[in-house]
């Protein structure tokens, strides 16, 4: 077994799963740069809540494994949140109201404006990644990229076959742990299990290595670098679907902008 979480089975029928990857891929682009440019909370709880609509409505996603696969990214908003809050410049100001006060660290509205802000565009970035690359069949994704944005074969379907070595990677350092203990080479105290990681990182990445080498000599034998035209089997087009999706993103950003002026 690997330590990696399993993949998550999305619903074929979603609208997400049945749009190109290159049109999810400019759907989260629009989104993410949204969310970079907005200053305010306000605009970043509206792209929270669209995405969270995205998730429930849209993608196909279970529910269910996301909170097991989204706590790390919601405890690194609360604790870079809390750190923008306290350590906002605005707070130095003394006409400024305290709304919290533990020794020489001082919570303002400023700074719980700047805290909330910062906190929820980071969720909001990681459920567009979520939205963006969880409904993909890499396969398929490879191919929109290669047919849509005229991406080298190389590159894209190398580029999937790369992610699906990683739960191999994962397997190869169990593997390698559960070899040490069968020759009783296994350390027994924190301390030494600490000094056994470079050794079993050293063998993952050889054979990592080595994996990596036989992946190029089958991609260059089935002639991924020749240059030559390749017939497509699975042909990529957009329909009114994926323009839908579009514009669905593009008038989530127009709604956050108007909501920035009115405010």
């Amino acid at each position: 077994m690997s330590f990696l979480p399993a993949p998550l089975v999305v619903r074929s029928s979603a609208p997400l799963a049945r749009v190109s990857g290159v049109t999810r891929l400019a759907a989260g682009t629009i989104w993410l740069i949204a969310a970079a440019a907005i200053p305010d909370a306000e605009g970043e709880l509206v792209l929270l809540v669209a995405a969270l609509v995205g998730l429930v409505v849209w993608s196909g996603i279970p529910l269910r494994p996301l909170p097991g696969r989204m706590w790390p990214v919601a405890l690194a908003a609360l604790g870079l949140g809390l750190t923008a809050a306290l350590g906002n410049t605005a707070d130095r100001d003394p006409t400024l109201p305290t709304l919290l006060s533990w020794g020489p660290l001082r919570l303002t509205p400023p700074g719980l404006e700047a805290g909330v802000a910062l906190a929820v565009r980071l969720l909001v970035i990681g459920l567009t990644s979520l939205l963006v690359f969880a409904p993909a069949d890499l396969t398929r994704l490879a191919d929109a990229l290669v047919q849509q944005l005229r991406v080298p074969d190389r590159l894209a379907y190398g580029s999937v076959a790369a992610m699906g070595l990683a739960p191999r990677t994962a397997a190869d350092w169990q593997a390698t742990g559960a070899a040490r203990r069968l020759r009783g080479l296994s350390p027994r105290t924190p301390a030494g299990r600490l000094a056994a990681v470079p050794g079993r990182l050293l063998v993952v990445l050889v054979m990592a290595f080595r994996r990596g080498e036989r992946l190029a000599l089958a991609m260059d034998a089935r002639g991924f670098d020749s240059g030559l035209p390749r017939s497509r089997f699975r042909p990529v087009r957009a329909g009114p679907l994926d323009a839908l999706v579009l514009a669905a993103a593009i008038g989530t950003v127009l709604l956050v902008a108007v909501i920035g002026q009115l405010g």
